[in-house]
């Protein structure tokens, strides 16, 4: 089925991004969202572009690997010069077997830990999607696509679409208000979607924008709309369960896709096998019928900041560990434009003190210690004064 198919490009493209999560995850690596895009086929593993010493390439190696559903250790002895080396050999397996993928989910606190489906419910989730973003010219990428939904919305979608993916993550705003057509479809986190508002990108008519990762709020759908976006396509679901549901507005109930049922408080999903599948959903749902609901927060304590899941409570564990910090406990707050954002409460040791100096150096120790988005942006300071 070509529609189900990859090509040696769309495997490079989830190697790359797949690569730059393995880097931050296991060796504190962090590049910037601009070099990522950058990483294509031709892009040298070694000197001169992904710059892996011998340990990075073989997490990198096994991770691409294990993303399409081999053993880990697959590409281990295969010598490789470039991405496209890694891609040319997954491309050649894949063509012999798919039967499953594997994926991380973005968030700090679960480790190693990957959720593996079979690849047809994430077929499945992509047909779905696909049914509610027919009639559109092109799809347009500004997210990764080592995700789940990255994954499904940006590679599969448009290919069973039968229509051109571009990979817009190497796009400014203004290349993109320059490139987008009547007809296209943006794909974007909400925080992407801010930072785009924000350089007052503008979309010509009839163009559709969609949004999943963390929700989305009213003001920024206004802006959206303002901008050129005449329709608005909100996806939930997590790296855990697959694609759900779906909405038009940030005010409206979600709407299951045709192969989830309710069961109680939580879900059913029809699989293609044939098995109905009980599922937990990761959020707490208010249901308003049988097939649509509003989320109620986390089960897990998590909140979305930048398409991340982050646990405030681990944030303010690692906090404790700087040596001015007797205690620490994180808050949820919110900018003026609804985005949610850290607030760190902060017990200084008594001789640390409440001035910019500490809060450059905290901040500075963050950056080691902590993902982008988990850091605070506001430090509450208070000294501890003893007994």
């Amino acid at each position: 089925m070509k529609a189900f198919s990859l090509d040696e490009d769309q495997i490079a493209r989830v190697v790359g991004a797949a690569a730059a999560d393995e880097l931050s995850r296991r060796f504190n690596r962090h590049a910037d969202f601009l070099t990522i895009a950058s990483w294509t086929q031709n892009t040298p593993l070694g000197r001169g572009g992904l710059a892996l010493d011998e340990a990075e390439k073989d997490a990198c190696a096994r991770r691409a690997a294990t993303f399409f559903g081999l053993k880990a250790d697959y590409l281990s002895a295969r010598p490789a010069e470039k991405i496209a080396d890694w891609a040319h050999e997954l491309a050649a397996a894949l063509r012999a077997r798919l039967d499953a993928f594997s994926f991380k989910p973005a968030a700090r606190g679960d480790g190693d830990v990957a959720f593996t489906h079979r690849a047809d419910a994430i077929y499945q989730d992509a047909a779905a999607a696909a049914n509610v973003l027919a009639g559109r010219r092109r799809l347009l990428s500004f997210v990764a696509p080592h995700s789940l939904l990255g994954f499904e919305l940006s590679v599969l979608t448009p290919n069973l679409l039968g229509v051109e993916a571009v990979d817009a993550r190497g796009m400014t705003p203004d290349e993109l208000s320059k490139n987008l057509l009547f007809g296209d479809v943006l794909v974007a986190t909400p925080t992407l979607w801010r930072y785009m508002m924000q350089e007052e990108l503008q979309a010509p008519d009839n163009s559709l924008a969609v949004s999943f990762g963390e929700p989305m709020t009213p003001e920024l759908a206004v802006e959206m709309r303002k901008s050129g976006f005449g329709v608005l396509r909100e996806m939930y679901g997590s790296t855990e369960t697959g694609l759900i549901a779906w909405r038009d507005n940030p005010g409206e109930a979600f709407i299951l896709f045709d192969h989830w049922r309710r069961d109680g408080d939580d879900l059913i999903r029809l699989c293609p096998d044939g098995e109905a599948r009980h599922v937990d959903a990761m959020d707490l749902l208010a249901w308003s019928g049988e097939r649509s609901f509003t989320l109620s927060g986390r089960r897990d304590g998590a909140v979305q900041i930048g398409a991340v899941n982050v646990f405030p409570d681990a944030v303010a564990e690692t906090l404790r560990a700087h040596p001015h910090i007797l205690d620490c406990r994180i808050v949820v707050g919110r900018r003026s434009d609804g985005a949610a954002r850290l607030i760190a409460n902060i017990v200084l040791s008594e001789k640390t003190p409440p001035n910019e100096r500490t809060a450059r150096d905290i901040d500075v120790w963050c950056r080691v210690n902590l993902r982008q988005q988990e850091r605070p942006q506001i430090y509450n300071f208070e000294i501890e004064t003893g007994a």
